[in-house]
């Protein structure tokens, strides 16, 4: 599905927390056969990280935390992708797993924000700042058109916060 991807040197996927960021890294890593690089590994908000990672090349970065920080990846190599998903089922998803409220407000913090759906937030600061700045290196991808791929797990009551196989 993916395979076409592999023309850049690394690709960072980002989005709202519980966008399915990590399930898409993850498939565009079965497909692209670079390393997979989880937000736990760059500290989940470490930018410094996120690029020393860059550097190093052949990688798939999964940094839903960093996505205010999109725009500040200057390596033309690198692609950048933003999760699309209907704002209501982020919303559904966070109360599953009880994303805990201090990480809304840390979201909402970067955004200059104390209040407001950090996921629609986040969407509209991609729309109107990131994506216009980034050009031909930021592209979105829904969620929903992974559904057919092989590495999809059909929703279940049972999910935790890694809901990836």
């Amino acid at each position: 599905m993916f395979e076409a991807l592999k023309e850049f040197n690394s690709i960072v996927v980002s989005g709202p927390q519980r966008s399915g960021t990590r399930f898409v890294a993850k498939v565009i890593t079965h497909d692209t056969g670079k390393i997979y690089i989880d937000e736990k590994e760059i500290n989940f908000h470490d930018f410094r990280l996120l690029d020393w990672y860059l550097q190093q090349g052949n990688v798939v970065i999964q940094c839903p935390a960093l996505c205010h920080m999109l725009h500040y990846i200057t390596n033309e190599s690198v692609l950048v992708i933003v999760v699309r998903r209907p704002v209501e089922e982020i919303e559904e998803s966070e109360r599953k797993i009880g994303w805990p409220e201090i990480s809304r407000f840390q979201e909402l913090y970067k955004y200059g924000c104390s209040e407001g759906i950090i996921s629609r937030i986040k969407y509209a600061f991609w729309d109107k700042v990131q994506k216009p700045i980034l050009l031909d290196r930021g592209r979105e991808i829904n969620y929903h058109d992974l559904t057919t791929h092989e590495l999809f797990i059909e929703n279940h009551e049972s999910f935790e916060w890694d809901q990836t196989k």
